[in-house]
């Protein structure tokens, strides 16, 4: 009976994870009592055939899981079968984490859920969630505004000069305004529109030696477009120690770190490299030459072999075992926490959204995008456009800890600035122009790292285009 239990436990644990075991595995769990190495048993770098099987568990126990340079890395507890109730659970823990952060704000205090301020007069403030935008015939903005209870529809006057504020289908907002009856409908008319927004930080000026962390993006090994000379020579740069590399202690390459094979159609023919393992054994190379005292961490993209639908997971085991120990990897986005300061990684697809969104956003200068992520606490508040989510009962793009650095790629564009105290910075590609980009009329601008000193508020950028 004990036995049974056991094994029931087992399977409820892997079924809540979306993992998928073996017969074979499930035995080898329950002969050797490894009940308490489970939470490693559901890491990506452990399964390596989509599921777990016997194999996985042997490699397990003659090679525990690996923490390099002491880094925790957290795993998403991701379902593997989505439901329209796994999508109301991620919009709602949405709102509820937004929801807090605006009414923590002094012009918020007070606010009303959305129910009581139908009945309220005078002015009331309400915090939801924008499930509609429209422009009325007289060019005011409508927005149809919802928390967990209720709606109303909230008008942005032109003469209040509101109708031109852009607001995104699925962000969070809080309204201040008046509420007032039109006809049998009860509306609110917006006096102001407040965000979660980044509060203004200063940063820190530490009278202590730099210490440098250095950002890349859309690496593409395995193109024929890949800059291979550049990359070597920024490797060399980096190896020799020269100028500020002689302070740097940790790189971040941010995704797209390969081409990856099926992208796109006819992609074969674009390829130095056609197996994508092997482009991974490429890139490990590469990377040996970095001193072992500098730690690298690696994200996917959506050229990576992960999941498309993110948040992304970490690489296999696999493709783990390709890398040296100073190489740890991680899911996109992420947190990292270096030094004391919070710096956010997101590959970036949501910004293909936020450009057709943002007026005045484009590929070649994408910061005004960046911003309004920031804004809004959100790495893609625009739900249905051209990034894929797959749902869990938390959202994992809201920017929960204002970040001290933020980190983007996958636009192959480079743009850098400041909002509010945040370093940001839209990382480069490693990748010459591509058919598809010389279609689109775009060039991308190659082949620059950027180092931000956690001590200080400097930044410096090297080119390394030849």
């Amino acid at each position: 009976m004990q036995l049974f239990e056991e094994r029931k436990k087992i399977l409820e644990y892997f079924e809540k994870h979306g993992i998928l075991v073996t017969t074979d595995a499930l035995n080898t769990i329950l002969e050797k009592s490894m009940g308490e190495f489970l939470p490693e048993m559901i890491s990506d770098n452990v399964i390596s055939e989509g599921y777990l099987t016997e194999n996985d568990i042997m490699h397990l126990i003659k090679n525990p899981v690996r923490e390099k340079k002491n880094f925790e890395v957290y795993m998403p507890d991701i379902k593997s079968h989505s439901s329209v109730e796994d999508f109301r659970e991620m919009f709602v823990d949405r709102y509820e984490q937004l929801r807090k952060m605006i009414i923590q704000s002094t012009e918020m205090r007070g606010s009303y859920k959305i129910k009581t301020a139908k009945k309220t007069a005078g002015k009331v403030k309400i915090v939801g969630m924008v499930s509609d935008v429209s422009t009325t015939k007289n060019g005011h903005k409508k927005l149809l505004v919802e928390d967990l209870d209720d709606s109303i529809n909230v008008f942005l006057l032109k003469n209040k000069g509101l109708n031109n504020e852009l607001i995104i289908e699925d962000e969070v907002v809080g309204i201040i305004g008046s509420v007032s009856s039109s006809g049998k409908e009860i509306v609110m008319f917006a006096d102001e529109v407040i965000r979660p927004d980044i509060p203004y930080k200063m940063i820190d000026e530490e009278k202590k030696p730099p210490v440098y962390v250095a950002s890349i993006s859309d690496i593409h090994v395995g193109s024929k477009t890949f800059r291979e000379n550049e990359f070597k020579n920024m490797i060399s740069w980096i190896k020799k120690s020269m100028d500020e590399a002689e302070s740097l202690k940790y790189l971040i390459l941010s995704g797209d770190v390969v081409d990856g094979i099926g992208v796109y159609p006819g992609q074969e023919n674009d390829l130095q490299v056609l197996n994508p393992y092997e482009q991974y054994e490429v890139l490990s190379q590469y990377l040996q030459d970095i001193p072992d005292d500098i730690s690298v961490f690696v994200m996917p993209g959506n050229h990576d072999i992960v999941r498309l639908a993110e948040p992304q997971p970490l690489f296999s085991r696999k493709i783990n075992d390709f890398f040296k120990e100073n190489v740890t990897m991680l899911p996109n986005p992420y947190n990292l926490k270096l030094e004391g300061k919070n710096i956010l990684i997101y590959h970036g697809m949501s910004l293909n959204d936020m450009i057709e969104l943002v007026p005045g956003a484009n590929y070649a200068s994408v910061g005004s995008a960046v911003e309004e992520l920031l804004k809004r606490r959100h790495l893609a508040p625009f739900y249905g456009g051209k990034t894929p989510i797959i749902p869990s009962n938390r959202d994992y793009h809201v920017i929960e800890e204002v970040p001290d650095v933020f980190i983007t790629g996958h636009i192959h564009s480079y743009s850098q600035g400041n909002y509010r105290g945040v370093r940001y910075i839209n990382a480069s590609t490693w990748q010459s122009q591509t058919d598809y980009q010389k279609m689109m009329n775009f060039a991308p601008n190659p082949s620059i790292m950027t180092l931000f000193d956690l001590n200080s508020k400097t930044t410096i950028v090297k080119d390394f285009k030849q």
